[in-house]
């Protein structure tokens, strides 16, 4: 009796990164059946594709994919969803475990990694790149001595302060989500009493620190 491949889903906007994962899956006896650069393409096709797995990168095109995370997992909970990404800080991978990520592997990590972390999902079980546990350890520390309420930290404020990180302004922000100024002020008085600062200057710096270590 032959046994019938796993199906992988990628969504990841480089092209170049996603033929890489293509290739590298495909020779260690995956199918990639299924592949998108934005999270309203792969909503789309995720229900013909009837994927094991998705493999997401968490940025999209400038974006935290946070949102497209919590849309798989409602729409389709029997999907493994693993993030493969940039970003190590302990604010994403919590963010993305919250939203129904079941395994998280760093770009640092050989892209092998991918394997073990589709083998680990498929049995039920959460899986961390190789290199995360060192740096979310480190972090954790770091995060911890200045007083951050990790776990308080909703998807949207992680997005808002992901932005503002990048240099965005408080008009941008809203633009970018479609809100208002004033629900984007909402969000970073919460940002800043979760993060122990005064003023959107210290916030700026702090989602630097953090959004960027090292």
């Amino acid at each position: 009796m032959t046994t019938k491949p796993v199906r992988i889903f990628l969504l990841e906007d480089h092209p170049v990164m996603r033929l890489g994962l293509k290739m590298m899956l495909e020779e260690r006896g995956f199918e990639v059946c299924g592949e998108a650069e934005n999270a309203e393409q792969a909503l789309k096709l995720l229900p013909e594709a009837a994927a094991d797995v998705a493999v997401l990168d968490l940025s999209l095109q400038g974006e935290t994919a946070l949102q497209a995370v919590a849309e798989c997992r409602q729409r389709f909970p029997a999907l493994a969803i693993i993030i493969y990404s940039m970003h190590d800080t302990p604010l994403f991978v919590e963010s993305a475990m919250r939203a129904g990520a079941n395994g998280y592997v760093t770009k640092a990590d050989p892209v092998a990694a991918i394997v073990n972390a589709i083998e680990d999902v498929r049995q039920g079980k959460q899986h961390f790149g190789p290199s995360l546990a060192r740096e979310l350890q480190k972090q954790d520390s770091d995060l911890a001595r200045q007083g951050l309420k990790l776990r308080e930290i909703t998807g949207r404020e992680l997005e808002v302060l992901t932005l503002l990180g990048q240099g965005f302004g408080l008009a941008e922000i809203a633009d970018r989500f479609c809100i208002s100024t004033r629900t984007v002020e909402t969000h970073l008085n919460h940002l800043r009493e979760k993060l122990g600062v005064k003023t959107n200057r210290e916030l700026t710096r702090a989602a630097i620190q953090f959004l960027h270590p090292g």
